[in-house]
This record gives C-alpha cells, sequence and structure tokens, in this order.
C-alpha cells in the first residue's frame, strides 16, 4: 500500500514539474508574428522614410564636373552623390538620359522619379515641381573670347549674339535685363559647354551663358582662348527636382542631403570633383 501511495505521489510531481517547464518556455518563447495574426514587422534596412527598391535618376551627361562619361563610366560630383545614397539605402539607383531640355518631361511621363542636373528653383519650375534643399552653390556668368573687349560686364550684351543651353534659367535672367529683346540667343540643345565656347572662341556668337564652376573647368579642358567675366551677376543654387506630389521622396531626399552635409561627405565629394566647397553657400 506504502508503494502505491509512494508511486501516485511521484507520478504527480512529475506531471507538475513538467507543466512548469512549459509553462516557463512559452514565457520566455518570442512570438512570432504572421499574416493570420495581423501583426506588421518593421522594416529594418528602410532609410529616410523611403520604401522603394529602385530610383530612376533623371540626367544629361557630358555635364562635367557634375554627370559626364570617361572611360565608359558615369562620373561627377552628381554620380558620386547618388553612389553614396545606394549605398546608405540600398536602394538601387537606375539611369534615364536626356538632353537637358527633356530631363522635367522625364518627370511628367513617369519615366523618371527625380531628375539631377543643378536645377535652379526657379519660380516658373516650382509651379509644377517640388524641388529639395540646395546640394550646390554656384554663380551665373558670362564667358567671351579673350580677345573681346567691347563686353565686360553684363551691363554691355545689348546688341550681341549670347549662346546659352535650352531651358537654362540665365537666359530669363538676361531677359529680364533687357526687356526690350535687344539681346539675342543662339540655343545650344546639348548641355555641354564644349561646342559653345568652340563658337565664342571662333566668333560665331559673341559670349554665352554658364555656371562659374562648369565654365573655368570647361576653358582649362578645352583649351580654347575665353575667359569668364567675374563678378557673377547672379548667384543661385542647384537642386534636385521630384513631382510636386511625391512629398514621401521630397522628404527622403531632404533628410539624405541634410545627412551628408552635416557628416562631411558631400564636402569631399565636392573638393574631389571642383576643388572647393560648392555644397555650403558662400559668405
Amino acid at each position: 500500500m506504502k508503494k502505491r501511495l509512494f508511486s501516485i505521489l511521484l507520478c504527480a510531481v512529475l506531471v507538475v514539474s513538467m507543466a512548469a517547464c512549459s509553462s516557463k518556455k512559452e514565457e520566455t518563447e518570442e512570438p512570432e508574428a504572421t499574416e493570420e495574426s495581423g501583426e506588421a514587422t518593421e522594416e529594418t534596412n528602410e532609410k529616410y522614410g523611403l520604401d522603394m527598391d529602385t530610383i530612376t535618376v533623371a540626367i544629361s551627361s557630358g555635364y562635367e564636373p557634375f554627370c559626364f562619361d570617361k572611360d565608359d563610366e558615369l562620373q561627377g560630383y552628381d554620380v558620386d552623390m547618388w553612389k553614396e545614397f545606394e549605398k546608405r539605402t540600398g536602394i538601387k539607383v537606375e539611369w534615364e538620359r536626356a538632353d537637358f531640355s527633356g530631363l522635367l518631361g522625364l518627370l511628367d511621363s513617369g519615366k523618371a522619379d527625380v531628375v539631377a542636373a543643378q536645377l535652379t528653383p526657379t519660380p516658373e519650375r516650382e509651379e509644377k515641381y517640388a524641388f529639395t534643399e540646395p546640394e550646390t552653390y554656384y554663380g551665373s556668368v558670362v564667358v567671351v573670347s579673350n580677345d573681346n573687349t567691347e563686353i565686360k560686364s553684363v551691363d554691355d550684351l545689348a546688341g550681341k549674339t549670347i549662346g546659352v543651353g535650352a531651358g537654362n534659367e540665365m537666359q530669363q535672367d538676361i531677359e529680364a535685363m533687357y526687356p526690350n529683346g535687344e539681346v539675342k540667343f543662339e540655343i545650344y540643345q546639348s548641355a555641354t559647354l564644349e561646342n559653345m565656347l568652340k563658337d565664342v572662341d571662333m566668333g560665331r556668337i559673341d559670349g554665352m551663358l554658364a555656371q562659374d564652376i562648369q565654365a573655368y573647368m570647361a576653358i582649362d579642358k578645352s583649351g580654347v582662348n575665353c575667359k569668364v567675366l567675374t563678378p557673377p551677376f547672379e548667384s543661385s543654387c542647384g537642386a534636385l527636382a521630384v513631382k510636386k506630389e511625391n512629398t514621401e521622396l521630397l522628404d527622403g531626399l531632404n533628410a539624405f542631403i541634410k545627412e551628408i552635409k552635416e557628416d562631411g561627405t558631400l564636402t569631399k565629394i565636392s573638393e574631389k570633383w571642383i576643388g572647393a566647397d560648392v555644397s555650403v553657400e558662400s559668405k
């Protein structure tokens, strides 16, 4: 009888012990979220609030030092900036090429998510598109041949033929200075300054409009007998453009630009390609 009672008590102890262990295990195990449970899991690799696998960037190559082809590879200030974006977000960058004048049309058609071409946020553009915080600051200048003594500044352009890239806002600046059409413009479709510089050097046009950064580098590279008139007639900035309704992308890109400015990455990119920090506004 005693043996039977002992056996019953032993079995009871074992059952209680196993139940306690099982309960403890269930408490320490993390519950696994499933679609059926309705619990959402948060993406740990999402950054700047952007939930996308790829981003299509509209560019106009031939725009040294910002975006150009060399040794069968796309290079430049903007290209390095987007490489950094890809590295930090894991979002694959895909390029969509067009002439400068057709870049914003790629946004309209949905073929691109963003335009990266050092666009100035003019009032006309801001009516239709949204712009990020500036990624660069630059001056708008007039370029003439070295032997040109008639044009000393932007005030001497009346009666002259001036080259300008299609869609470039500098043309509007000059038109505002000469509201009666005293300046004739020769429009160039390519973003590169090469053809314009040659035409200035050969006397086919009297001068041209360009960013100071791009003008200095293009003159040095091409070896043409041209000079930049200083000081710049306008100070401007370059920014990224997105569709106005795409506020998520705009906020994400602004967060990215802010971060690479604050940690010095954009300064390093600028010094690499330009030799100075154009990511901050000159005082």
